[in-house]
């Protein structure tokens, strides 16, 4: 069954148990009503992750694409509806599972053969009978509709709109950092204190999505391939304006140098009377490009006469969570370095890297026993001074090579007193050229919801057998505990985690039992292979 069949029978069966007998009419407590606003929603998610996928392509039809986009969302209402599914489903089991169902169609944009083709197609896909949102699902904003008025979730909340035409200078997202610098920095305040303590202020930008948390939305500045380093965060709910360029009037509760909060917002409707403020900006930053624009064939990219080594660096991190991190650059004969390394050297297309993404590369020297860098500017001009640096040189894996034994990949992200999630990776070989892959992860809430009597925890693990998650909660309330347990439930076979491999030079190849294949930058860190580098890290031999 599909993850948003799934989807909306677990709505549904909730919204019925909570009306069971109360509103037998009610097109919510009906899976079929119920699937359909899950559907129609979906298609939005998805045809989002198209235009997402288009857009860092680069392709000359993006443009165009978000237009379209936007306008299709408006026709059919699309905005109000993703606002109660996304709040039904938070109520329900958390965020909804959107990357799931969006990570697909943005893999299959970014490995097509001809993007720029694909990508010029969308615009008129988005006007066709499979994206007529009311043709086929027609009551998906019945079922929206009677989620509210259940009181199920909170209706979506009208921006409201300054009518009267506006008059000062606008903000941009680029001019947060000469903002901070004139005015000071300052942790969140009332909007009282925000009135005092600058007034109203006009910004302008770009409406974008926080992937990770989707009821969070910024303005950017976005121009080609270039976007904002800073932001200005909304604190309001602002779907209906994703993918739009818009002007708010509001307060600035929370400033410093990567972001601002703008709070009591309201929509300029006539911005002619406002001139751009003449604070500096800070340039717009080039964006990393798709791993896809800079990898080529394997043994069409790097040659062995021009690369002169590979180098690593890993240090411990502790900032958000407790991780290894490493650095592995590719260092060529002719004196530059390649920064990003996320495919096996001879896959990287050296001349589509240097133009897309310049800010990559650099140059280096030999020192001593070590090495002296120079990073690169986003035009490509020599950014500071040469820096030592501690990477140590690694050999190549050699033919036909085979490893014996698992290996493994711990990290923690978050804090324990407002909780996170440890998870642990690993693989395992087998002299016979068999692999497995496994995972397993738990989450949980930290010591200041424990204060309350509320715990939240979900764990999930997988292997070349199958995965399976499981979820649980204690929820303090005024007359004691009440505690709320998901199940285990399993997700597949495992086959996409086992399989054959192959070793070779800097790289390993994976080809899966589901009939999927990954070709990953690989190496020994040393020479006792206690230690072996996978695709963005490396695995510690289990003792």
């Amino acid at each position: 069954m599909s993850t948003r069949r799934l989807l909306a029978l677990a709505l549904s069966a909730g919204v019925g148990l909570a009306h069971a007998g109360s509103d037998a009419g009610n097109p919510a407590a009906d899976p079929a009503a119920m699937n359909q606003l899950v559907e129609a929603v979906s298609l939005d998610v998805v045809s989002e992750a198209a235009l997402g996928a288009c857009d860092d392509l680069g392709v000359s039809s993006a443009a165009r694409l978000r237009e379209a986009w936007v306008a299709w969302r408006t026709r059919h209402q699309i905005a109000p509806m993703r606002v109660v599914l996304t709040r039904a489903m938070q109520r329900r089991s958390g965020d909804p599972p959107w990357d799931r169902i969006a990570t697909p169609t943005r893999q299959k944009l970014l490995d097509a053969p001809d993007p720029e083709r694909a990508c010029a197609a969308l615009p008129q896909e988005l006007q066709g009978p499979g994206m007529d949102i009311g043709a086929r699902f027609p009551r998906a904003p019945g079922v929206a509709r009677a989620l509210v008025q259940a009181k199920l979730v909170m209706p979506p909340t009208p921006l409201p709109v300054a009518t009267e035409p506006a008059r000062g200078q606008v903000l941009l997202p680029t001019q947060v950092i000469a903002l901070t610098e004139r005015h000071g920095n300052w942790l969140v305040i009332s909007e009282e204190a925000a009135r005092r303590r600058l007034g109203p202020v006009y910004v302008k930008g770009l409406v974008a999505r926080d992937l990770s948390r989707p009821e969070n939305f910024h303005l950017v500045l976005a121009q080609g391939d270039r976007r904002s380093p800073q932001r200005i965060d909304l604190k309001f709910n602002a779907e209906p304006w994703v993918g739009r360029e818009i002007v708010l009037r509001g307060v600035v509760t929370s400033l410093n140098r990567l972001s601002m909060d703008l709070a009591d917002a309201a929509l300029v409707s006539d911005p002619s009377g406002l001139s751009l403020s003449p604070l500096p900006q800070t340039p717009l930053a080039r964006q990393a490009v798709p791993i896809q624009r800079v990898t080529t064939a394997p043994g069409q990219g790097l040659g062995d006469r021009d690369l002169a080594a590979v180098v690593v660096h890993g240090e411990a991190n502790s900032v958000q969570g407790t991780r290894w991190d490493e650095d592995v650059r590719f260092l060529l004969r002719d004196g530059s370095v390649y920064r990003r390394t996320e495919m096996p050297p001879d896959q990287l297309d050296v001349a589509a890297s240097r133009r897309l993404e310049p800010q990559r590369w650099g140059r280096w020297r030999a020192a001593g026993k070590g090495y002296e860098m120079q990073a690169q500017d986003d035009d490509g001009h020599p950014a500071g001074d040469w820096k030592p640096e501690r990477h140590e040189a690694v050999r190549p894996w050699p033919a036909d090579a085979r490893l014996a034994g698992s290996f493994t990949r711990s990290a923690f992200t978050g804090s324990m007193v407002t909780g996170g999630t440890s998870s642990t990776r690993g693989i395992r070989f087998t002299q016979d050229g068999r692999f497995e892959r496994s995972f397993t992860a738990l989450s949980s809430t930290g010591s200041l919801q424990a204060i309350t009597g509320t715990v939240v925890a979900g764990s999930s693990q997988g292997d070349g057998t199958g995965s399976s998650r499981t979820g649980t909660a204690t929820v303090g309330t005024g007359t004691g505990t009440v505690g709320v347990s998901s199940g285990t439930r399993a997700r597949d076979d495992g086959a996409s985690r086992r399989g054959r491999y192959r070793l070779g030079a800097y790289a390993i190849t994976l080809e899966y039992d589901d009939g999927h294949k990954e070709r990953l930058l690989s190496f020994p860190v040393d020479d006792a292979r206690q230690s072996v580098y996978i695709g963005t890290g490396s695995y510690d031999r289990e003792k």
